[in-house]
């Protein structure tokens, strides 16, 4: 029903993240309202029947009445009934009945269907249940952003399109699904192939359906990492869905990554005040502003994001690289201390700050030794990002025997990945960073300035200035802080999380301190 009402252009939709949040809650319908800035709540309740037995003993098709309601909250005043009606089938009509209830809606709100929107609300998104229930616990899973869920989802959307492979949803899901696992764990050919097939899939099946733009506008982020190519496919979906949460944060990402940094604030902000109760909404709202050094307000949108989602390894990054960028490490740790409090799962959180955003010295001593104490499977099983994060934490710890000894072993792990997607700008500057702990002066530099000319800044305004941040490090650890510096300094004066304050507390930034050039930069000259 969401999903049929959204395409109405005059209507604006909660998005799912946020009303599914509110199943079995006692909150009155004044308060849902105000929290979702919502004029109008659509509510029902649901009641099945057993289907009669069949002659094997098997029940037949089960019988459901749904009896929604359409209410008018007005501030003030009490709630008012706009339409009710039930609603009797089995559960093979589920469908008709969701295309019943998006006309009746449609009607009772005063929104004129014409011919070409009564079609779109009577089509069926598929017409085997079975398929349709699985694409359904994919959805449970898709807005998480770590590898071993992505593929558990994707494991659902695929059973879906093999029971019906003209299920457009499933596929576009899948598309999506197959290119953020691509972007967010070791890239291999075999990953980008996939990802390939059901873009095009979605594409066939829907041309002009959003689910199929928001699709292709995860493959060219994702996997070719063509952000105006992205951008192009959501602002085309935004043109067909403009109250669509899902495209309006990926147009935003896009725009970030093109340097676009008021427009993509400006998508993120729409986004997550239609998706109100998402955290992937409010992550991504946080992320821009952070990004973009506006400490106060990303203070306000980091409250909702941990209030929201206050076990998730995500927010407490954000949360922890926020105190960071104001130079408040004790708040960053009070941070990680708050999210174990909270209940999270600690092997997930300590794996996931010692990778991403290299955030490994956050961690107190006894959490690093639980870190170096970790599998590989605590990190999808990518043997580079294990060993990279056991050589980071033994060089931090002064045991420069066990640090070159797992350099060399994340530097085979990368040649290996590399081997197969020699593009890999990010996993370059990676390999150049344990060359430079291993010592080869000049292939570390190589490999980092290879990584830097393959994601330039002016392409990606945000995966390029991490790789010149390796690049960084990559100086740093040869003890060459001049050409350290020069690449440092670039980074201060566009938006990314680095900061003034960072520099201060960062012991990563340790051999600068005392240089001139390095202390002018951590007091914000």
């Amino acid at each position: 029903l969401r999903g049929k009402l959204s395409q109405l252009g005059s209507v604006e939709v909660i998005a799912r993240g946020s009303s599914m949040s509110y199943q079995h809650t006692a909150k009155t319908q004044q308060q849902i309202a105000r929290e979702l800035g919502a004029r109008y709540l659509l509510t029902a309740t649901v009641e099945w029947q057993p289907g009669a037995a069949g002659a094997n003993g098997v029940n037949g098709a089960r019988r459901l009445r749904v009896t929604p309601e359409l209410v008018e909250v007005w501030s003030g005043r009490a709630p008012t009934t706009r339409w009710q009606q039930p609603f009797d089938a089995t559960l093979t009509d589920v469908f008709q009945v969701q295309a019943d209830i998006a006309q009746k809606v449609a009607t009772a709100l005063g929104v004129a269907l014409g011919d070409s929107a009564r079609r779109a609300l009577a089509a069926k998104p598929t017409a085997n249940l079975a398929a349709y229930d699985a694409f359904l616990k994919g959805e449970a899973l898709f807005d998480a952003a770590d590898p071993p869920t992505i593929r558990r989802a994707i494991g659902y959307y695929e059973q879906a399109v093999a029971l019906d492979s003209a299920f457009l949803s499933a596929w576009a899901r899948l598309a999506k699904s197959r290119s953020m696992l691509y972007g967010l764990s070791a890239p291999t050919p075999a990953l980008a192939a996939a990802a390939r097939v059901a873009t095009d899939r979605a594409r066939a099946l829907g041309p002009s359906r959003p689910e199929s733009y928001r699709a292709l506008g995860g493959y060219e982020s994702y996997v070719v990492g063509d952000n105006g190519q992205a951008f192009a496919a959501y602002d085309a979906g935004l043109r067909l869905a403009p109250h669509d949460a899902e495209l309006l944060r990926g147009a935003g990402g896009a725009e970030e990554a093109l340097g676009r940094w008021d427009a993509a604030l400006q998508h993120s902000a729409e986004a997550a005040r239609l998706d109100p109760r998402s955290a992937v909404a409010a992550r991504s709202y946080t992320q821009v502003l952070l990004r973009m050094r506006r400490y106060p307000e990303a203070e306000a949108a980091f409250a909702r994001l941990v209030a929201l989602a206050p076990t998730n390894p995500i927010t407490i990054m954000y949360g922890a690289m926020l105190a960071l960028a104001q130079g408040d490490v004790g708040r960053a740790e009070a941070r990680v201390r708050a999210g174990l409090a909270a209940g999270i799962d600690s092997t997930a959180l300590f794996a996931f700050l010692a990778n991403f955003q290299d955030l490994y010295w956050v961690l107190d001593h006894a959490q690093q030794q639980r870190t170096l104490a970790l599998p590989p499977a605590a990190f999808d099983d990518d043997r580079a990002v294990w060993a990279i994060v056991r050589a980071e934490l033994y060089q931090m710890q002064g045991d420069s025997t066990l640090m070159r000894a797992w350099a060399d072993t994340a530097r085979a792990a990368l040649m290996g990945q590399l081997a197969a997607t020699p593009d890999d700008g990010q996993r370059r500057a990676f390999l150049g960073l344990m060359l430079a702990y291993l010592g080869q002066k000049a292939e570390a530099i190589a490999e980092g300035e290879r990584a830097v000319a393959l994601v330039p800044v002016s392409r990606d305004a945000v995966l390029g200035p991490y790789v010149q941040h390796q690049l960084v490090r990559i100086h740093l650890a040869l003890g060459e802080p001049e050409p350290a510096l020069d690449r440092l300094e670039p980074l201060l004066k566009q938006p990314y999380y680095l900061s003034p304050g960072w520099l201060r507390v960062d012991p990563t930034f340790a051999p600068l301190r005392g240089n001139p050039r390095f202390e002018r930069l951590a007091a914000g000259k």
